[in-house]
């Protein structure tokens, strides 16, 4: 190619590799709201722009959407995700306060547009142990998390009692879950299942 036409052609090659390079980090991305109805939440809002707005989604750009809560749902119980909010994961069930995931498992979990779509299967193992000593119902459950790297954490949690009368006491009263040790979760279901046998 003759020189001269090289020369001219430099701030042609020049401004097409700038606009290559911008197309690659102006990608639109969505925040997608934590509280989606069940309607929602199988969508693609990138091939469904028409449930954008009917979603309450909104686009915002890439830089933005590091500090955006991101969610995935788990199969059961029903209605209860993992929330990254920041550089942490939020474990949050239905009518109860979120509970704080720490360890390996927040680097361990991916949250994308296309992992939002993509349901964990979890195992959930939940037992109703009644004290006779005390008269008293336990509610416990243990939670199996796998992540996208092959690895799996468990996590167990009691249900405390719901306190004062169906008059008095609001719908969320009680339902606050506790985390607990899974040590402890297994001793309690191993002494109960001992209990049974011998009765």
């Amino acid at each position: 190619m003759n020189s001269s036409i090289v020369v001219k052609l430099a701030p042609v090659f020049m401004a097409l590799s700038l606009l290559s390079g911008c197309a690659g980090t102006s990608e639109d991305t969505y925040e997608v709201p934590t509280d989606l109805p069940p309607i929602c939440r199988d969508i693609d809002f990138s091939s469904n722009p028409d449930m954008r707005e009917v979603c309450g989604v909104r686009k915002v750009h890439n830089k933005a959407y590091k500090n955006i809560p991101q969610q995935r749902y788990l199969i059961k119980p029903a209605e209860t995700s993992i929330v990254k909010t920041g550089n942490g994961l939020e474990l949050r069930f239905q009518n109860s306060l979120p509970i704080t995931l720490d360890g390996p498992i927040v680097n361990d979990l991916e949250f994308s547009p296309d992992k939002r779509l993509e349901k964990i299967a979890n195992s959930y193992d939940y037992h109703e142990i009644f004290l006779k000593a005390s008269n008293e119902r336990l509610r416990i459950f243990m939670m199996t998390i796998p992540t996208d790297v092959g690895t799996r954490y468990s996590f167990c949690f009691r249900i405390p009692e719901k306190k004062g009368n169906a008059r008095t006491r609001n719908r969320a009263m009680g339902s606050n879950i506790e985390q607990m040790s899974c040590e402890d979760f297994k001793q309690i279901v191993a002494a109960d299942q001992a209990s049974k046998k011998k009765n």
